[in-house]
């Protein structure tokens, strides 16, 4: 009997431990806990919560940039440090979007669009990565929840500046979550 008790208790500790094993893990995979890249660190993945990766470069319909599917709401921050270039909406695309110029030499603009109206910034405005720019939405012309997220190399975004495939980027700040 006393086998059969230690049996069971230790199946309840071992149960009890991969619950929690998997809590902890499940948090850190939807962005619920940090495991790096917050606040000034060198990078950090532009949404902070649960997320899919949506089209890509080109999408069969000339798309220049990486679509992240989010909740609406959920909060969108700069990716790297930099300078807000351009705070603006644009019904018929982009929606509420924000232009961060990045920091140092060789950085590109970061391009953040389809935002909520409430943006937390202002053109300007310097950036540390990880810290707010706005929120997921759906404006402009969009028909769902999501980030759409764009690279350009200097000189920059609409200044003669080549796109560059954000999603090898985006993957290895998302790792280091």
């Amino acid at each position: 009997m006393n086998g059969r008790l230690l049996g069971r208790s230790g199946l309840l500790i071992l149960t009890l431990l991969t619950t929690i094993g998997l809590a902890v893990g499940g948090a850190l995979a939807s962005g619920g806990l940090s495991a790096g890249g917050g606040k000034g660190k060198g990078s950090a993945f532009p949404i902070r919560g649960k997320h899919t990766y949506g089209d890509g470069l080109g999408a069969g319909r000339g798309h220049q940039g990486q679509d992240i599917l989010a909740g609406c709401g959920k909060k969108v921050v700069a990716a790297r440090a930099g300078r807000v270039r351009r705070v603006a909406y644009q019904a018929s695309g982009a929606g509420h979007y924000v232009v961060v110029k990045g920091k140092g030499k060789g950085a590109y603009d970061y391009v953040y669009m389809h935002m909520l109206k409430r943006l937390a910034v202002r053109k300007g405005d310097r950036l540390k990565a990880g810290e707010q720019i706005g929120r997921v939405g759906s404006t402009g012309r969009s028909s769902a929840c999501h980030l759409h997220f764009e690279m350009w190399r200097a000189p920059g975004w609409y200044r003669g500046g080549r796109l560059t495939n954000p999603k090898p980027f985006l993957k290895r700040w998302d790792r280091k979550r």
